[in-house]
């Protein structure tokens, strides 16, 4: 059940805060960076789950915003959902972007081999012990006909920062 939504943010940056099973859900849409304020999050009380669908670009100010973030959240719980590439890129290069939070969901990348066009599909990894082991490094493409997807990248890769 969702309750209570409410949306914080500025022009670049909107944090849409609701609740969920006990739990508050912060959507993130826009850019993160050296503008971006994160009280009100504070202020909302864990535990928490970001859903990052709607994040379309982070800064190296905005990591060590984040970073402060989950520093000043304690020991809270907290949960990723729904991390696009971008993402996923700042989990394998700054470990402490992910902190102790675990990561719930992923979109992982695929080129359509007929229009060459970047298509995600999500990855449930909550009972996912090697998730580099279960991608599929080709799937029919949903929009060709007769076109399939190709993951781009190495899953191991992609991968990395799971523990």
């Amino acid at each position: 059940m969702i309750a209570n939504a409410k949306a914080l943010g500025n022009e670049k940056f909107r944090a849409d805060i609701s609740k969920r099973d006990g739990y508050t859900v912060v959507s993130l849409r826009g850019e993160i960076d050296e503008d971006t304020a994160f009280d009100a999050i504070k202020k909302a009380g864990g535990p928490y789950i970001f859903n990052f669908k709607g994040l379309a670009s982070i800064n190296s100010c905005g990591i060590r915003s984040w970073v402060n973030l989950l520093k000043e959240l304690g020991t809270s719980e907290v949960f990723y959902e729904e991390c696009p590439p971008l993402v996923v890129r700042q989990l394998n290069m700054v470990p402490s972007f992910l902190g102790s939070a675990k990561v719930l969901s992923v979109f992982l990348p695929y080129v359509c081999d007929s229009t060459e066009e970047e298509k995600l599909e999500l990855m449930d990894l909550r009972d996912v012990k090697n998730p580099a082991a279960q991608v599929k490094a080709m799937l029919p493409c949903k929009e060709c006909a007769d076109g399939e997807i190709e993951f781009d990248g190495q899953p191991a890769q992609y991968f990395a920062f799971w523990r």
